[in-house]
């Protein structure tokens, strides 16, 4: 019986040991595809540490308020109680 117990414990600590191995080509890496997609949806890259000194000028003001009063009217208020009943369905 102690023979076995020993056996299992060395393929146990074996095969623990197998898979803690380390990875630091992964470890380096981690987070640098976030920064690419960034980098990669940023129009300017460069305003950042060169802001422009006045807004933009090619902005429509009665879009701009439309889509203000839209935004408004689309987000839910603060006070308002849900009256609906969560419902969740599986398999439709």
């Amino acid at each position: 019986m102690k023979q076995i117990l020993l056996v299992t414990t060395l393929a146990a600590t074996a095969v623990a040991s197998s898979c803690a191995s380390e990875t630091p080509h992964l470890d380096a890496n981690l987070g640098k595809s976030v920064e690419q997609m960034i980098q990669a949806q940023t129009y300017d890259p460069a305003a950042t540490a060169n802001p422009p000194l006045l807004a933009p000028e090619t902005g429509d003001g009665q879009r701009l308020k439309n889509a203000i009063d839209v935004y408004r009217k689309d987000v839910q208020k603060g006070g308002e109680q849900v009256t609906k009943g969560v419902v969740f369905e599986a398999g439709k």
